[in-house]
Protein backbone atom coordinates (compact mmCIF):
# COMPACT_ATOMS: atom_id res chain seq x y z
CA UNK A 1 0.00 0.00 0.00
CA UNK A 2 2.82 2.42 0.82
CA UNK A 3 4.51 1.70 -2.53
CA UNK A 4 1.33 2.65 -4.43
CA UNK A 5 0.93 5.95 -2.58
CA UNK A 6 4.64 6.72 -3.08
CA UNK A 7 4.28 6.06 -6.83
CA UNK A 8 1.23 8.32 -7.01
CA UNK A 9 3.07 11.06 -5.13
CA UNK A 10 6.07 10.73 -7.48
CA UNK A 11 3.88 11.05 -10.59
CA UNK A 12 2.04 14.08 -9.21
CA UNK A 13 5.36 15.72 -8.26
CA UNK A 14 6.78 15.14 -11.74
CA UNK A 15 3.68 16.67 -13.34
CA UNK A 16 3.88 19.74 -11.10
CA UNK A 17 7.56 20.24 -11.96
CA UNK A 18 6.74 19.90 -15.67
CA UNK A 19 3.93 22.44 -15.52
CA UNK A 20 6.10 24.88 -13.60
CA UNK A 21 8.83 24.55 -16.24
CA UNK A 22 6.35 25.38 -19.00
CA UNK A 23 5.44 28.65 -17.36
CA UNK A 24 9.03 29.88 -17.37
CA UNK A 25 10.03 28.63 -20.85
CA UNK A 26 11.36 31.51 -22.95
CA UNK A 27 12.89 31.53 -26.43
CA UNK A 28 16.65 32.07 -26.64
CA UNK A 29 18.11 35.23 -28.16
CA UNK A 30 19.69 33.17 -30.96
CA UNK A 31 16.35 31.61 -31.90
CA UNK A 32 14.60 35.00 -31.79
CA UNK A 33 17.24 36.47 -34.11
CA UNK A 34 17.11 33.52 -36.52
CA UNK A 35 13.31 33.50 -36.71
CA UNK A 36 13.16 37.29 -37.21
CA UNK A 37 15.61 37.01 -40.14
CA UNK A 38 13.36 34.37 -41.71
CA UNK A 39 10.17 36.41 -41.29
CA UNK A 40 11.64 39.81 -42.25
CA UNK A 41 13.76 38.44 -45.11
CA UNK A 42 16.77 40.58 -44.20
CA UNK A 43 19.79 39.89 -41.98
CA UNK A 44 19.23 40.90 -38.35
CA UNK A 45 22.28 42.55 -36.80
CA UNK A 46 20.96 42.45 -33.23
CA UNK A 47 17.89 42.11 -31.07
CA UNK A 48 17.16 44.35 -28.12
CA UNK A 49 14.43 45.57 -25.77
CA UNK A 50 13.33 42.01 -24.90
CA UNK A 51 10.30 41.89 -22.60
CA UNK A 52 7.77 39.23 -21.81
CA UNK A 53 4.39 38.61 -20.22
CA UNK A 54 2.94 35.18 -19.47
CA UNK A 55 2.11 34.36 -23.11
CA UNK A 56 4.17 36.59 -25.44
CA UNK A 57 7.76 37.75 -25.78
CA UNK A 58 8.23 41.17 -27.40
CA UNK A 59 11.50 42.46 -28.85
CA UNK A 60 13.05 44.82 -31.39
CA UNK A 61 15.02 43.39 -34.32
CA UNK A 62 17.56 45.66 -36.02
CA UNK A 63 18.34 45.26 -39.76
CA UNK A 64 20.22 47.47 -42.24
CA UNK A 65 16.78 48.49 -43.59
CA UNK A 66 15.45 49.60 -40.19
CA UNK A 67 13.93 48.42 -36.93
CA UNK A 68 11.12 45.88 -36.53
CA UNK A 69 8.87 45.21 -33.54
CA UNK A 70 8.42 41.45 -33.12
CA UNK A 71 6.04 39.29 -31.05
CA UNK A 72 6.65 35.62 -30.34
CA UNK A 73 4.47 33.27 -28.28
CA UNK A 74 6.28 32.03 -25.17
CA UNK A 75 5.54 30.14 -21.97
CA UNK A 76 3.64 26.88 -22.36
CA UNK A 77 3.31 27.41 -26.13
CA UNK A 78 7.07 27.56 -26.65
CA UNK A 79 7.51 24.51 -24.41
CA UNK A 80 5.24 22.47 -26.68
CA UNK A 81 7.06 23.82 -29.74
CA UNK A 82 10.41 22.76 -28.34
CA UNK A 83 9.17 19.17 -28.46
CA UNK A 84 8.73 19.54 -32.23
CA UNK A 85 4.94 19.36 -32.12
CA UNK A 86 4.36 22.86 -33.52
CA UNK A 87 6.13 26.07 -34.47
CA UNK A 88 4.60 29.15 -32.86
CA UNK A 89 4.04 32.02 -35.31
CA UNK A 90 6.30 35.07 -35.18
CA UNK A 91 5.03 38.50 -36.14
CA UNK A 92 7.41 41.34 -37.09
CA UNK A 93 6.27 44.77 -38.27
CA UNK A 94 8.37 47.79 -39.20
CA UNK A 95 8.74 50.15 -36.24
CA UNK A 96 5.79 52.54 -36.20
CA UNK A 97 3.55 50.36 -38.40
CA UNK A 98 0.05 49.57 -37.17
CA UNK A 99 -0.94 45.90 -36.80
CA UNK A 100 -4.52 46.89 -37.72
CA UNK A 101 -5.03 47.47 -41.47
CA UNK A 102 -6.43 50.88 -42.44
CA UNK A 103 -9.69 50.58 -44.36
Amino acid sequence: MKLQSLSTLTVIGALLIGVTGCQTAKPTEASMKERAQTVIGKPVSKIDNIRSDSTLTYYTAYTPAGEYNCELPSGAIIAVASMGIMTPPLSCLPKGASPIPVQ
